[in-house]
């Protein structure tokens, strides 16, 4: 049983709390004025008497017990290690109603030279840690990566704000799940819970309301960006949602069906023979896009016969081939999963990934674990397990059946029989597919989706899917009003593809909602240290990179084309 850690604050703090409600913020800017009749209060000062203040349940919009600040620390501009101007990093607890649910851990970070404006993280995998606030938001495909003389959110003077999601762990461990309201949060109360906790304790700093929240994030975080929009719409100005798990329970599944050809006798695809795919795929597809450069530009128009680095007689013969079995890994990753049953809001298949394509699942040991032996290793080690098999096996073991005892190995994915109902239950807490975008479209969101053609953890056709159920429902011109969709080409999960991109999202985003200004004639620069610095245009989906000629390291030299 842990302690509720629980802090009550003093007449000294609430007289700290008056004395700085007296200076007032000028505009948007966030220039600080005092008046003359005014006692003088530091932004030192400001920070500290935030320590220790309770933010009531009734200032959360969800049911809580109501959250604590657990420490105001002031960073200095000139303190070591910091880039990010000075700021007041609050660190706070957010109480369950559940005693046995652990707290939401937050983090809000407050910029002395406040531009209004805030930026919440979304995180990924599991969560269980706070993102790093201080750094940059997931707006490109390298994680913790911005082009050359692009600043920090919080360095620009945004509120930044993050949580663990209502739990302490590692992205690989889902044994949390088995506690209703902390599922719950990690499904995405936990994000409605920080919104307003960040809210209450800027405004205590600064004496107004945010003009403007935006959400950023990647992958659990991209499904958190799109929960933001779908189920707090009066929350947010504006989202990017990268590489999203959107249809998360589908993306369980598909995973336990590929671990399963994975980890059969003899299906393990290791680095190696990875390495004689990719060599393969790009001999085959990577000049369709009128240049060979690394890059598919076009995966549509790649039709890849696995057949051709089969080993001679089935069997594994080397690291130059695939056997029987591990032809079987790959083709079932570059297949879709039909259920038999519907998940929430009519879902009944799970994409394939573009396995022969582009996808790299070895770039790293994070996918598919750093051997065969290690893929399995419980609980989830982050650089030995394989992430596909942790993440189906812990959320079919605690999320759904609550019996630690099951395997995803001798599960039906596609079928799961009595679990059939609660798996649904589950996808309709969890998921983010829902495409009533309407309150957030009519009080002027925006949003950037995009998805990278080599993601090794979700599917690019995920996102495509979504995007064309949009365009059912809103029609493309009233849809690109609010909507943009971005492919890239060679971008994968956060590290590992063939283009590791990034751009200024957040300014294009603020751009957009701030100024009306859309986002048009983007430009990504790849990071990647081998190919740093050479360009391609953002193309608006269906539209991909057309080599029409010149540097084939410059965006000027492609054209978004049909």
């Amino acid at each position: 049983m842990r302690t509720r850690f629980r802090i009550r604050r003093s007449s000294a703090i609430v007289s700290a709390l008056f004395a700085a409600s007296a200076v007032t913020v000028s505009g948007c800017g966030g220039n600080e004025t005092t008046p003359a009749n005014a006692a003088v209060v530091t932004p030192a000062a400001k920070c500290s008497a935030l320590a220790g203040m309770t933010v009531p349940a009734s200032s959360i919009g969800l049911p809580t017990t109501g959250a604590t600040v657990v420490s105001a620390t002031l960073v200095a501009d000139t303190d070591s290690g910091n880039s990010n101007g000075e700021y007041c990093k609050v660190l706070g607890a957010i109480h369950p109603v559940d005693f046995n649910a652990p707290d939401i851990r937050a983090e809000v970070d407050l910029p002395t030279n406040f531009n209004g404006k805030a930026v919440h993280f979304g995180g990924g995998g599991f969560d269980g840690t706070i993102p790093d606030t201080e750094g940059p938001p997931m707006d490109g495909f390298l994680i913790g990566a911005e082009p050359s003389g692009v600043s920090t959110p919080l360095r620009r003077g945004y509120v930044t704000v993050g949580s663990d999601s209502g739990h302490e762990g590692n992205a690989f461990d889902g044994s949390f799940a088995t506690n209703d309201e902390a599922l719950a949060n990690y499904a995405g109360d936990h994000i409605k819970k920080t919104h307003d906790f960040a809210a209450y304790v800027a405004k205590a700093r600064y004496g107004s309301d945010f003009a403007h929240s935006y959400f950023i994030g990647g992958s659990s975080g991209g499904r958190q960006a799109l929960v933001a929009a779908q189920r707090f719409p009066h929350d947010y100005d504006g989202i990017i949602s990268t590489f999203p798990a959107s249809g998360i329970t589908g993306l369980w599944l598909q995973m336990g069906r590929i671990s399963q050809s994975l980890l059969a006798p003899g299906g393990y695809v290791t680095p190696a023979k990875g390495k004689a795919v990719l060599a393969a795929v790009m001999k085959q597809c990577d000049a369709l896009d009128g240049v060979a450069d690394g890059i598919i530009g076009n995966p549509a128009a790649c039709v890849f016969d696995p057949t051709v680095i089969s080993c001679p007689g089935g069997g594994d013969t080397g690291d130059t081939c695939l056997s029987d079995a591990q032809i079987n890994t790959m083709t079932t990753a570059g297949a879709p999963l039909d259920f038999s049953f519907s998940l929430a809001n009519g879902v009944q298949t799970f994409p394939a990934y573009n396995a022969f394509t582009g996808a790299d699942f070895w770039s790293t040991g994070l996918a598919w674990g750093a051997s065969a032996a290690d893929a399995m290793v419980e609980p989830g080690v982050v650089g030995k397990s394989a992430f596909y098999y942790t993440f189906s096996n812990d959320m079919l073991r605690f999320a759904v059946a609550r019996d630690p005892g099951l395997s995803i190995l001798k599960f039906n994915p596609a079928n799961p029989g009595s679990l059939t109902s609660r798996v649904q239950a589950v996808s309709a807490l969890m998921d983010s597919t829902s495409t009533d975008l309407s309150q957030f479209q009519n009080r002027g969101g925006k949003i950037i989706l995009q998805h990278g053609q080599s993601d090794q953890f979700i599917p690019a056709q995920l996102s495509i899917d979504y995007y064309n159920r949009l365009v059912s429902r809103f029609g493309q011109g009233p849809l690109s009003q609010f909507l943009k969709f971005y492919l890239v080409p060679g971008a994968a999960h956060g590290s590992g593809g063939q283009f590791n991109g990034s751009y200024d999202g957040l300014t294009a985003l603020d751009n957009w909602v701030t100024k009306g200004i859309e986002p048009e004639d983007l430009t990504i620069t790849d990071l990647t240290p081998a190919t740093a610095g050479r360009t391609r245009p953002m193309c608006e989906y269906p539209q991909w990179p057309k080599y029409i000629g010149g540097d084939q390291n410059l965006a000027a030299s492609f054209v978004c084309s049909n």
